[in-house]
């Protein structure tokens, strides 16, 4: 990708910056985002909690992230992304050494909170929008690299947070992953975002219009439009699911007695097969439609839950459930782009994105606590997985009813 700002200051150059974020990426998702599950056991273990307890918290967070995300795509529209993702790496900071200090469930929910509050500023979405105010009508390349490599989050996060609790237990580790976020604050989002005085980048093309030709706002169009609700259905479907498996995973492995080595193994694989997905997609973007990439990723992901839900536990089984899985999860980010503008309409890009976003973050923030009260229910995984490959399938179907109907709704090819 040529760099027009090359000439510049190396610092505020857009490659160096997408770079540079794009490593904050990684770090972040990987200590903040994916940790989670690794401090359940010792926790439960030492402060005689229960898994729900402890689930509630995580779902009390992801929620008040998905409810932050309108806001904040907002202040960061107005230039303000490097004081907020500043800031969010310092409260994470500062969260995690209170959390390495708890004693209490309700400080360790007010904990979650604010983490979910410093997710909401610091992951996809706000350097989404931070990268497209730098890069203007090249966005699309620049989201593709950033997801390359924050694809690998959880390939690092994971076995990293394990090593340091398997060598120094949990409370010293939240303390090593507290000091991690305050370099993340300063070496990443304080110098490299750039602040309210820099002006963005137009997209080349944009249109200027608030309200679409029947006069009525792009949202209230689009709400209109019977795919938008399909893909409602797709995306929350998905959202439940990918934040209950993110969650849970390693708890289902450990509980089928699979060897720790094997489990990080597992899940180190999940994050290149995330990456491979993005390739392949970026190599034939040409002949593929958003139909057909959706069709794929609706089918793996049903599979992959019935291969783990079957009980699956042999090393070469769980191998074929992380690539299906990975590869499927690494092009889900990227179908929510190219989806809305094919299923429902350029005009309004941003705030139809938006509204398909919420729904997606309650899903994803109800994931690993109902996961975990029907895991209390049951007593073991196996229904759950089985529940989780019928939500796919449900979200399979409400893609298939919004690819139909947006071919309905489109005007015949001549």
């Amino acid at each position: 990708m040529t760099d027009r700002g090359a000439k510049g200051p190396w610092r505020k150059r857009p490659s160096t910056i997408l770079w540079v974020l794009s490593t904050g990426q990684l770090i972040t998702w990987g200590l903040v985002y994916y940790t989670f599950p690794l401090f359940v056991a010792p926790m439960e273990k030492e402060l005689g909690w229960s898994r729900n307890d402890l689930f509630g918290a995580l779902s009390a967070g992801l929620m008040v992230a998905g409810l932050c995300s309108i806001p904040v795509g907002a202040w960061i529209d107005r230039g303000h992304g490097r004081k907020l993702m500043t800031g969010g790496s310092l409260l994470a900071a500062a969260m995690m050494f209170v959390w390495s200090r708890t004693q209490s469930l309700p400080v360790f929910y007010l904990v979650w909170i604010g983490l979910g509050a410093c997710q909401s500023v610091t992951l996809y979405e706000p350097a989404f929008a931070v990268i497209t105010r730098v890069y203007g009508p090249r966005f699309r390349q620049a989201i593709m690299v950033m997801t390359f490599i924050g694809g690998l989050a959880s390939t690092f996060g994971i076995p990293f947070a394990q090593l340091l609790i398997d060598r120094i237990e949990w409370r010293p580790t939240l303390l090593v992953l507290a000091a991690i976020n305050l370099g993340v604050a300063f070496f990443i989002h304080w110098l490299f975002v750039p602040g309210p005085r820099e002006e963005a980048v137009p997209i080349a093309h944009a249109t200027s219009a608030s309200v679409t030709p029947s006069g009525k706002g792009p949202l209230a169009a689009a709400v209109r439009v019977p795919a938008f609700w399909g893909l409602v259905v797709a995306f929350a479907g998905y959202g439940l699911a990918f934040s209950a498996m993110s969650f849970h995973l390693i708890p289902l492995l450990a509980e089928r007695h699979v060897e720790i080595g094997v489990v990080m193994a597992i899940i180190a694989l999940i994050g290149p097969m995330q990456v491979v997905g993005r390739v392949l997609l970026m190599a034939g973007q040409r002949h593929i439609t958003a139909i057909q990439l959706g069709a794929l990723i609706y089918f793996a992901f049903p599979v992959a839950m019935s291969m783990l839900a079957a009980g699956i536990s042999d090393v070469y089984g769980l191998i074929l459930f992380a690539i299906i899985y990975g590869v499927a999860n690494g092009l889900v980010t990227i179908l929510r782009g190219m989806a809305v503008p094919e299923f429902i309409g350029p005009e309004g890009y941003g705030v139809v994105s938006g509204a398909l976003t919420m729904p997606t973050n309650v899903m994803r923030a109800a994931g690993p606590i109902l996961a975990s009260l029907a895991w209390s229910a049951f007593a073991n995984y196996t229904p759950v997985l089985w529940g989780l490959a019928a939500i796919m399938l449900v979200a399979a179907a409400g893609f298939a009813a919004a690819a139909l109907l947006s071919r309905k709704a489109s005007p015949p090819r001549r």
